[in-house]
């Protein structure tokens, strides 16, 4: 991708997507040189697991990293909207009530893969989530 990309036009169009009506992140800082991405998210009652008990739903989580590792992808590509072949998340304590810091780095930019390490972490700089995404190059 050109690296005269507008990183936030870019991010403020991919953010029209229907699933960010529901799960909200805010890009905060970005490196397409590296390929790396930092996002907030702002907790929402509705990303709860259960209405009584405290923590976001693992499909919450695993919707966040797949998003951020795909984003961190196509900022060092010459694709948009990578489909997900796999993803992996290890869930690795309840991220309390909080907002959320998630930062994507791409590891592979290739030709027909392209793959990114996800880590979630919560308001007290808890590690708690942590993924990789695998996607196919090509745009869909």
């Amino acid at each position: 991708m050109s690296e005269h990309i507008d990183v936030q036009r870019l991010w403020r169009g991919w953010s029209r997507t229907p699933i960010h009506d529901f799960v909200e992140m805010d890009l905060v800082e970005w490196d397409q040189a590296k390929g790396t991405v930092r996002f907030s998210v702002p907790f929402k009652t509705k990303y709860r697991r259960h209405p009584k008990h405290q923590g976001y739903h693992g499909g919450v989580l695993a919707t966040i990293v797949d998003v951020a590792a795909d984003f961190a992808l196509t900022l060092t590509s010459e694709h948009l909207g990578l489909p997900t072949i796999d993803l992996r998340v290890d869930y690795l304590r309840v991220a309390k009530d909080s907002g959320l810091d998630v930062v994507a780095r791409t590891l592979k930019s290739g030709r027909t893969i392209g793959v990114a390490d996800v880590e979630v972490f919560d308001s007290d700089a808890r590690l708690c989530v942590v993924g990789r995404g695998t996607y196919a190059m090509i745009s869909s």
